[in-house]
């Protein structure tokens, strides 16, 4: 509608406003210099000129001029002159917005609208995430209750146990010191059993020693162990020469002289081949003398200590022997 107006004033501007500019400078000379002058005829044309009172005109003069008056005549001018038919407003259309910016408004609609469904979304989404929060939050609370007092109970337990574990470690370093021991021992044992399979000759004055004790001659045999002692034997019949005179000193029921010889043994030659026999006879002395508790405990602590087959069966049948 406003571009209508528009045109419509153009039109009237360019139609109209030349002749009612000429209209008025007639009227305006006139009005200043009275009818008898006109500024454009000379004064002999002038008097030829009357007014039209003095000279009446005919009939198609008077129409004419009555035409020619009625041009200015706002009601004699048709409405249809200042009506613009649909291809004149198609064209004042073209003049203010093209095509390409009504296209432009459509995408920026477009893009517009895409935002807004993004920007729905995205708002959804956020409520979604916060619901869930909120959901999570108390559960998140009741499991960090739930760790502080775990944490708490797990202090208090390790303080507590913490002597307990010192002892543990304590033990373990025991243990893997008696593993050590007794793994040199079966080391050293089954070099012996090799030395043994090899048929090592012994001395004569040992075998004669031995051949003493077995015949019943104790105090000869202990005498003849001694003197090989002194001789500087083989340092692999050391500890047999100490265990064979304690050997002696049983048989002569001279007990504490016994114990004290197997005890030599077994804290001068802890690696020997006579260490496990040195304390099954100490058991054996004891329940001999009628100590049978202390027997019995020195003859289980012997089983705690791996002895052989052969030494085991002979543990084991004395405790049976006792209990």
């Amino acid at each position: 509608m406003s571009q209508f107006n528009k045109s419509s004033n153009f039109i009237f501007a360019s139609f109209f406003m030349p002749r009612f500019f000429l209209v008025l400078i007639l009227f305006g000379s006139l009005l200043f210099s009275g009818c008898s002058y006109i500024p454009w005829m000379d004064n002999d044309d002038m008097d030829d000129l009357a007014f039209e009172e003095d000279f009446p005109l005919d009939d198609k003069q008077a129409n004419k001029d009555n035409e020619d008056d009625s041009f200015f005549d706002d009601d004699q001018i048709p409405e249809d002159d200042f009506e613009l038919d649909t291809d004149e407003e198609d064209i004042f259309d073209d003049d203010f917005a093209s095509i390409d910016q009504r296209t432009d408004k459509n995408e920026l609609k477009g893009d517009v609208g895409e935002l807004q469904s993004q920007q729905e979304a995205l708002v959804s989404k956020v409520r979604e995430l916060e619901e869930v929060l909120a959901s999570l939050g108390p559960k998140i609370n009741a499991t960090q209750e739930q760790l502080e007092g775990s944490l708490s109970a797990v202090t208090g337990q390790s303080e507590y146990l913490q002597p307990e574990v010192e002892e543990l470690k304590l033990q373990v370093a025991r243990l893997n010191n008696e593993i050590g021991n007794l793994k040199a021992i079966k080391a050293r044992n089954t070099r012996a059993r090799g030395l043994s399979r090899r048929k090592v000759s012994t001395p004569p004055r040992y075998n004669n020693a031995l051949a003493s004790y077995r015949a019943g001659n104790f105090d000869e045999s202990i005498l003849q162990f001694q003197s090989f002692s002194l001789a500087k034997p083989p340092e692999r019949l050391k500890d047999n020469i100490e265990f064979w005179i304690g050997s002696n000193y049983v048989k002569l029921e001279m007990y504490d002289d016994a114990i004290t010889q197997f005890e030599k043994v077994i804290n001068s030659y802890p690696y020997g081949n006579k260490v496990h026999d040195s304390r099954f006879m100490i058991g054996h002395v004891f329940s001999l003398k009628g100590e049978t508790s202390k027997a019995v405990d020195i003859l289980q602590s012997a089983l705690t200590n791996s002895p052989p087959a052969e030494v085991r069966a002979k543990i084991s049948k004395q405790l049976k022997d006792i209990q």
